[in-house]
């Protein structure tokens, strides 16, 4: 039954598992938390991915992870189980553990887990939601999970279309919801290559000569990730058309970006891990990993003020979709 999934029993259930953890263990615990983590994800979503993705991203963010896993049906269960993620730093006997608490439910039974999930909040810490399915937003009973987080994580390439996952973002902006997209996360490494290209006083004094952008993105449409940076260059450069996007045959969000002009072409290409520069016959290269879902993860977690960047390159992201 609903009711036998508590709030304090689970607290119980923590306390029970530290205490059994504390007998066993002879070299010394940590117990770590500097934040809750709360993932809503959708209950077919694979296990172990999201399971390394939590491992992972506890390394530089030890936290109490909530991990709220939303199956379809109209059934109202509730069900808790709780595991501690531990691990031992290099060089040292004493490892490091944090907790988490996995949480099912149906789109039905929704309604209750802001309830539960609220007295699970690790007291005086930032809670910060990562959800991993954008549809998730638009169930009844969603928006209290949204309440209860400082900071929210979306993602809108698992979107089948780019500009809806860009409008629901910025619809739940505009009501008062900190949100930010993994996509604009992932082509952190586009936007500081290109910037740093501009350093050169050549480059930069090409500048006013410029008026077409060039993407080629991965097979098929362009993404969010395309358009999100489309849209950055737009406003980098000053113009206000002229982004041409053209599908290319690499799995990439992003293979190419071209810069053309009066007498102008600048060119960076994303190929054998690392991007490349080409302007006028100067070959610039830079080491560029593609990051894993983790490491995007890690990193916006790391971010605590608001992306202003980002919210002023959103609207005209979502020109380029919708366009």
């Amino acid at each position: 039954m609903m009711s036998a999934v508590t709030p304090e029993k689970i607290l119980k259930d923590l306390a029970e598992l530290w205490t059994g953890h504390g007998k066993t263990d002879d070299s010394g615990t940590l117990r770590a938390c500097t934040m809750t983590l709360l993932i809503a994800a959708d209950e077919e979503e694979d296990a172990g991915i999201l399971a390394e993705m939590v491992m992972e991203v506890m390394h530089a963010h030890p936290s109490r992870a909530i991990v709220l896993r939303i199956r379809d049906g109209e059934d109202e269960g509730l069900d808790s189980r709780v595991t501690a993620l531990c691990w031992k730093p290099f060089g040292r006997r004493q490892q490091i553990c944090c907790e988490q608490v996995e949480l099912r439910a149906s789109e039905a039974g929704l309604a209750e887990l802001p309830r539960v999930a609220l007295g699970l909040i690790a007291p005086d810490l930032p809670v910060v939601l990562v959800c991993r399915s954008l549809h998730l937003f638009a169930l009844r009973g969603f928006d209290p999970l949204l309440r209860l987080a400082g900071k929210v994580v979306a993602d809108s390439r698992r979107a089948r279309r780019a500009v809806d996952a860009m409008e629901l973002i910025a619809n739940h902006r505009a009501q008062g919801y900190a949100i930010d997209d993994l996509a604009w996360t992932a082509i952190t490494e586009w936007r500081e290559a290109i910037a740093s290209a501009f350093d050169d006083p050549g480059t930069r004094a090409a500048l006013p000569r410029l008026g077409h952008i060039r993407i080629t993105h991965g097979a098929g449409k362009p993404g969010s990730g395309a358009f999100y940076l489309g849209a950055w260059l737009m406003r980098g450069i000053g113009m206000r058309a002229g982004v041409e996007f053209r599908a290319g045959s690499q799995p990439a969000a992003v293979e190419s970006v071209e810069l053309e002009g009066d007498g102008v072409h600048l060119q960076f290409t994303h190929r054998g891990g690392a991007l490349h520069y080409r302007s006028e016959g100067i070959v610039c290269h830079r080491a560029f990993a593609v990051s894993s879902e983790w490491e995007l993860v890690r990193r916006e977690l790391a971010i605590q003020q608001r992306d202003t960047v980002f919210e002023d390159v959103l609207p005209g992201a979502i020109a380029l979709a919708g366009g």
